[in-house]
């Protein structure tokens, strides 16, 4: 993909996201001129960006999505439902478009017929009158080629062979020479021209009126050339062309066999290819980076200066302190590096939740839900990964928010509650972690329903289900496969439901759970990681191998004599503070040998499983550590309680466990 088309992409995916902003702003609050105002531009710039490139289709639609604003600005429209819905159904067939042209370079083959389409609903919400800014393409009147049949000289040939002949009709807009077309041009661009007419569109003014800047001529004209070729021509103006492939008849008779317009979509020397990853920086980030760079030359020169000396004979003790001196200067910069590194790569939650009223307003369409959405903490930040990671399981929460807990307007006012359902999309820092939450005022969770399809689908047996809390059933919700909608819909039913959203956030190290209130509504609670990519790690020592645990899961470590170990059930579980938790030995976990128990009592590392606390029984504790972990390739990706690896100092591999799988 050359570098103009990938600049155009992230330009328009930008462009495309401050007009859906903006025109769910002006459904809101239609009387908010700022919205409208920098709606119509950022159509209009994006309608420009695609100029450059040979996307016929979407400059069709934007063209008449730009008229439809300059009407609304204009003040000679009204903005109601219609209108909002027909502008965000275009841009949302731009942003699939422009996902389409990333992956593959160019339009896809429909795209014509459907830019058309949208031109016309588009247009459809146009008053009559001069406001109008385009003609509307004329329908199929087969006077007009008759006449030009009767007129032109057809080679006898192609009268013998009755061979189709191509008709063009052409009504360039008014404005076509400010957009850059050249009427005379296109036509000279016909192959096989057979017959040319020219007439005037409207009727001449006086001569002291005329515009010499508006075009006011009609083109038809008849070609011998095949239909794909003259529409090739034309490929540019699809809305202002009629193209009818002819069927040459007995006598006079003429059949129109096939009509325009349509226009291929190929992106001129656009390479397909994979998605390209492109991150905004601000610029004092990367300022900052460069400063830190130059302090790193100069902390390697004093480095190699110091290892020159060493050559030369430096007295022990000065080439002791030199080096002591130099390392500190170096983890000082490493530290300040990885920080500054970590700041490059995060993005705010503005990022992902911008893309969430739209998708909210379109459920609750289709499900005939009146839904009052907001969102908080927009400005929160987090890792690349962690932001964009996000975006299919917050998705699937809030759809479920609509589908599964918004109650319908009668029942909510039965229930003394407002018409409308709240749903609130927050985002919050808490230390090193970034926690997101859905609430919403609905129904909530009922857990009766939840105990019977969860009897129904096998989730547990059904003693454990009755021996469940209320609270411990609704996290059944996360169970595989569990849902309790009744039939297979669009939105719900496929037996994919909130297992996905938890495996999508424990692959980003995260938890996920849920509380809910019956007839008060639910809130899912995202805990994540504020990185993924530097890693505070705790390292432990078990059978004589040493393994990484992620400090973020650890809640303390401690030491618990024999006396307080007991045997529950061929399990064990220790007592801490007059609590007792479940004791797990890592080595069985891992499979290896456990190794010879101490009388004192055993090393346990106390970390958060769920909504618990579990002790991990580890023969030691090591240094903690950041590290860069790698995740598992080749055939160890996939495999079961490990998260990854990292090499430590010495060279040596140590590998990441993820001990909630592991005990999972």
């Amino acid at each position: 993909m050359d570098d103009l088309l990938q600049h155009f992409i992230v330009e328009a995916r930008e462009l495309i996201q401050q007009a859906t902003d903006d025109l769910l702003a002006l459904e809101r609050d239609p009387a908010q001129a700022v919205h409208l105002g920098s709606a119509f531009r950022a159509v209009h710039t994006l309608k420009g960006s695609v100029g450059l490139f040979d996307f016929a289709p979407m400059g069709l639609a934007l063209h008449a999505a730009e008229d439809l604003l300059g009407i609304l600005r204009a003040g000679e429209g009204r903005i109601d439902g219609g209108v909002i819905d027909s502008l965000l159904e275009c841009i949302g067939q731009m942003e699939h478009w422009v996902g389409t042209i990333e992956q593959t370079g160019q339009l896809p083959l429909d795209a014509a017929e459907e830019g058309y389409r949208l031109a016309r609903v588009l247009r459809s919400q146009l008053d009559d009158g001069p406001a109008s800014a385009a003609p509307a393409i004329p329908e199929a009147d087969l006077g007009w080629v008759r006449e030009m049949m009767a007129r032109s000289h057809v080679p006898a040939p192609l009268r013998a062979q009755n061979k189709p002949l191509v008709a063009v009709r052409y009504t360039p807009r008014a404005d076509c020479f400010f957009a850059g077309d050249d009427p005379i041009a296109l036509l000279r661009s016909v192959p096989e021209l057979m017959a040319v007419r020219l007439s005037n569109r409207d009727p001449w003014p006086p001569a002291a009126e005329i515009d010499p800047f508006a075009c006011n001529i009609r083109i038809e004209a008849l070609s011998g050339a095949g239909l794909d070729a003259v529409k090739a021509a034309f490929r540019f103006v699809p809305d202002q062309v009629t193209i009818l492939e002819i069927i040459q008849s007995s006598g006079d008779h003429v059949d129109a066999a096939k009509t325009g317009p349509q226009a291929t979509g190929q992106a001129a020397g656009a390479a397909g290819g994979g998605s390209a990853r492109m991150l905004r920086v601000d610029a004092a980030r990367i300022d900052r980076l460069a400063d830190l760079v130059g302090e790193m030359v100069v902390a390697k020169n004093a480095l190699s200066h110091l290892a020159s000396q060493a050559g030369d004979g430096l007295d022990r003790k000065d080439l002791a302190h030199g080096l002591l001196a130099s390392q500190a200067v170096i983890d000082r910069l490493v530290a300040e590096m990885h920080r500054a590194v970590m700041d490059v790569r995060m993005m705010p939650m503005r990022d992902i939740f911008r893309r969430f009223p739209r998708a909210v307003r379109d459920i609750a369409g289709q499900l005939g839900k009146a839904i009052d959405f907001s969102m908080e903490g927009e400005d929160v930040e987090a890792d690349k990964a962690v932001v964009e990671g996000l975006f299919e399981p917050l998705l699937h929460v809030l759809r479920n928010a609509v589908g599964h807990g918004a109650e319908p307007e009668h029942l909510r006012l039965e229930a003394g509650k407002p018409a409308r359902t709240r749903i609130v999309l927050r985002a919050r820092r808490n230390g090193d972690r970034v926690m997101v939450e859905v609430e919403d005022d609905g129904r909530g969770i009922d857990p009766a329903a939840i105990r019977r399809a969860a009897r129904e689908r096998g989730v547990a047996s059904a003693d454990d289900i009755e021996r469940m809390s209320d609270a411990e059933v609704v996290e059944l919700i996360f169970a595989p496969g569990f849902s309790t909608a009744s039939e297979v819909t669009d939105l719900s039913g496929r037996g994919v439901g909130m297992d996905a959203v938890r495996s999508a956030v424990e692959r980003l190290g995260g938890q996920a759970s849920v509380r809910s209130s019956r007839g008060r509504g639910a809130t899912v609670h995202l805990s994540l990681p504020l990185t993924v990519v530097m890693t505070r790690i705790m390292a432990v020592r078990v059978s004589g191998e040493l393994y990484g645990i992620p400090l973020d899961g650890v809640v303390e470590t401690a030491f618990v004599p024999a006396s307080r170990i007991l045997p529950v059930r061929g399990a064990e579980a220790f007592v801490l503070r007059d609590r007792t938790l479940p004791l797990v030995r890592l080595a069985d976990l891992l499979d290896l040998p456990r190794p010879a128990e101490p009388h004192s009592g055993m090393k346990v590392v106390v970390m958060a499983v769920g909504d618990e606390l579990v002790g991990i029984a580890v023969d030691g504790f090591a240094e903690r550590m950041d590290v860069l972990m790698r995740p598992m390739t080749g055939i160890l990706a996939g495999a079961p309680g490990l998260m990854g690896t990292t090499l430590l100092g010495d060279g040596s591999v140590l590998m990441i466990l993820d001990v909630p799988e592991l005990i999972g």
